[in-house]
């Protein structure tokens, strides 16, 4: 039999398929205790872009690693840290995402109260997310080279207000306040604007939701709440999830917060969308969220605020500033921009 002859060698380089087309993926890296802003994100995010989006409870370096697995198409996908808070600046530093979009968002804490914005690896991080014009010095001032490669986004939190039934009965005497038990909430300025409320009538009383504190703060509080003979006044509702607050909301008259700062104060707008009115005082970054009406600096404004309270003043305020919708869309924009060229 004659033998065949023998093919040419080829000087092509082998064939190599071209990936399968599919959606981009954005992985969504969550910490235990620090995911209740995501919820939102995660749900409405897929309709507004064209991403897939999964999210990943980072409880140890496995959870990481499937993350990164999931996003496998570099030049389309993309991981969202949640929060600026460890392990994540660690993490940051020490993966190689190779060409992986990376966006970090940076909530109150990290900026204020720890160096964790100050320790990031920005290099390696395409966008960086904060909720106001306040944050963003914030995370300026701590990290004053992040701008030579990171773009830096405001983009306001949003409320869905479906979620938001308008209270149908108002009780004006009735005054919420919610929130941690700690010393930046300030519980301690919610009775003595209480006491000057009862001086004037009786029918005042403090409703209380909070998830716990710190021993300081709570003991200080009631000490002060015995002193000023308040005890019958304050009615502590104790620990609600979030799926309670709307209706919690709605029992109350206005909703006082003595916080000494926000990035933005979900409790507040919350509030506000089911009708109730407000009283906040006015900290660093207030006046970007809360109109000067709503806003106090000493226990008599507080006092004449309340006394003054009216229902449903500000729900359509939330509603055409600080919707859901205005943050998915906005966040939909940040991901269609192309990504930067990162450090690996």
């Amino acid at each position: 039999m004659d033998q065949l002859p023998t093919p040419p060698i080829s000087n092509l380089p082998p064939f190599v398929p071209e990936p399968l087309p599919r959606r981009p993926r954005l992985a969504f890296l969550l910490l235990p205790g620090l995911d209740h802003f995501a919820q939102a994100l995660l749900d409405g995010l897929p309709g507004m872009t064209n991403h897939d989006v999964q999210a990943f409870q980072v409880t140890s370096l496995a959870a990481f690693e499937a993350a990164l697995a999931w996003t496998d198409r570099p030049d389309i996908d993309a991981l969202w840290f949640e929060f600026c808070w460890p392990p994540f600046p660690r993490l940051i530093g020490q993966t190689d995402f190779g060409g992986r979009r990376v966006i970090v968002r940076v909530h109150r804490i990290e900026a204020m109260e720890t160096s964790h914005v100050a320790d990031t690896p920005w290099h390696k991080v395409s966008d960086v997310i904060v909720v106001s014009r306040d944050m963003a010095a914030r995370v300026a001032k701590a990290a004053p080279k992040l701008e030579r490669t990171t773009r830096l986004h405001l983009v306001h939190n949003g409320l869905d207000p479906t979620l938001f039934v308008p209270l149908a009965s108002w009780d004006r005497y009735r005054v919420g306040w919610c929130g941690l038990m700690t010393l930046r909430k300030n519980p301690s300025l919610a009775l003595q604007i209480l006491f000057g409320l009862r001086v004037l009538d009786e029918r005042y009383h403090l409703h209380i939701c909070s998830n716990g504190g710190e021993p300081l703060a709570t003991e200080s509080f009631f000490h002060l709440a015995g002193r000023l003979d308040l005890l019958d006044a304050v009615h502590i509702d104790g620990r609600l999830p979030p799926s309670a607050m709307p209706a919690w909301h709605a029992r109350n008259g206005t909703l006082l917060h003595t916080s000494l700062h926000e990035s933005f104060g979900y409790g507040i707008a919350e509030a506000a969308s089911v009708g109730c009115d407000l009283a906040v005082l006015d900290h660093p970054g207030s006046a970007e969220f809360w109109p000067s009406a709503t806003r106090f600096g000493t226990v008599e404004e507080a006092v004449w605020l309340i006394r003054d309270a009216a229902p449903h003043r500000w729900r359509d305020h939330v509603a055409r500033h600080f919707s859901l919708s205005r943050q998915l869309a906005a966040t939909a924009e940040l991901l269609r921009a192309p990504a930067l060229a990162m450090a690996s």
